[in-house]
């Protein structure tokens, strides 16, 4: 606290203000996910944990804001409620949620790893300290100063929470289901908007309108809004370009309710499709088809990317299913709308599927002249596969 104003110790020192309706689910559920955690943090013999990703954050206490593009963490007490060192602006949120236990606010004229190591020394002046060092809000330069500071009392904590968020709950599931519902209302909104003479951004805007209008919160990543030969550039999005006659149209949205997301692809022509437009289309909807055949708890991961792509082998068009069969899905904020960091459909990936795990199954081609993508978000169920995402899946061919 040296070098703070008396306004500044005043704003440490006020009153909370706790807003339980902040949070998505009921607080018992909050507690029942920090003793699990406090379980792992004691069985490795760690004094604290401290978290620096929003998403597992957001997991384990409910906490959001879009602030987090400053530095902050999140201490986990081997007991106790956790306690987040964050930028003054975010003290109210993080304080108005009683699964925090208190929040130490970083001045803008205060170097936050000066703050977050005065913290520690003072509450955990001894003991092993557990730290996530895969999350990417944590750079290098600030790890380096914390390992020099600190010693050898850091040790690795990692994947620990993000297996837990890999099967989702019926609650959470409720979330997913409800942001099916907005994408779906979104992307038809889009597709509707179709037509020669009209813009991207107008597909964009009606995309994003009817998502928002049906629930959707902001979501964790833009859409992939693009027409026209730049259709053929993965992750090209909208730019002002007007529709043509025999234009390719890529369309990819999700849905966001209290943070958990659901996506889903469609592609359309303006005009009649070519032959090589509707070979396409045919074996983007075969791959979907054939994961939601094969999906199943018991099976690998590996073993559902296999039977996807020998399908696109078969068909002589291997050369154009380029990335993973399926990605994770559930909490997200940006840039990520997605949990693939933490698990995937993918070659050989010799992971057992379980129920309630979920996926954004996303069959994408790009080939000379346009890229197509037809995908679906789906649940593991007991026994198959529920789509979260029902919607028409065949080519939409648009008058023109």
């Amino acid at each position: 606290m040296r070098n703070l104003t008396a306004s500044q110790r005043k704003i440490i020192g006020s009153e909370r203000h706790v807003w339980p309706n902040e949070l998505a689910f009921a607080e018992a559920i909050y507690a029942e996910r920090l003793e699990l955690i406090q379980e792992d943090i004691l069985a490795r013999g760690l004094s604290v944990v401290i978290l620096f990703d929003p998403e597992n954050m957001y997991w384990l206490t409910g906490y959001q804001t879009i602030g987090y593009f400053t530095f902050q963490a999140m201490c986990i007490p081997a007991s106790g409620k956790p306690v987040i060192v964050t930028r003054v602006v975010n003290r109210d949120m993080a304080l108005a949620l009683p699964t925090i236990g208190d929040a130490i606010s970083v001045f803008d004229t205060q170097d936050h790893v000066d703050v977050l190591e005065a913290y520690l020394k003072d509450t955990v002046p001894t003991g092993q300290i557990g730290i996530d060092t895969t999350s990417r809000y944590l750079n290098i330069c600030d790890y380096t100063r914390l390992v020099d500071r600190l010693g050898g009392r850091f040790k690795p904590f990692i994947n620990v929470i993000e297996a837990h968020r890999m099967v989702k709950t019926s609650y959470e599931l409720d979330r997913m289901r409800a942001a099916a519902s907005a994408v779906k209302a979104g992307i038809d909104a889009a597709l509707k908007t179709i037509a020669v003479g009209k813009t991207d951004n107008d597909l964009a805007a009606a995309l994003y309108q009817g998502s928002i209008a049906a629930g959707s919160e902001y979501i964790g990543h833009p859409p992939m809004v693009v027409t026209g030969p730049r259709s053929e550039l993965c992750f090209a999005l909208w730019k002002r370009n007007t529709i043509k006659k025999g234009d390719v149209v890529l369309l990819e949205g999700a849905g966001c309710v209290d943070r958990y997301h659901a996506m889903m692809s469609r592609s359309a022509v303006v005009g009649k499709a070519t032959d090589e437009h509707k070979t396409t289309a045919d074996a983007l909807v075969e791959i979907l088809e054939t994961a939601i055949d094969t999906i199943k708890p018991g099976v690998t991961a590996g073993e559902v990317d296999f039977a996807c792509r020998q399908k696109v082998e078969k068909r002589g068009l291997g050369q154009y299913f380029k990335s993973r069969t399926a990605y994770g899905i559930g909490i997200g904020f940006p840039p990520n709308w997605a949990e693939g960091h933490i698990y995937s459909l993918r070659p050989n990936d010799p992971m057992v599927l379980q129920p309630n795990m979920t996926f954004h199954v996303i069959p994408t081609m790009f080939r000379t002249g346009f890229g197509m993508a037809i995908s679906d978000s789906v649940r593991v169920t007991e026994d198959g596969c529920e789509i979260l995402t029902n919607y028409p899946r065949d080519l939409m061919e648009i008058d023109a």
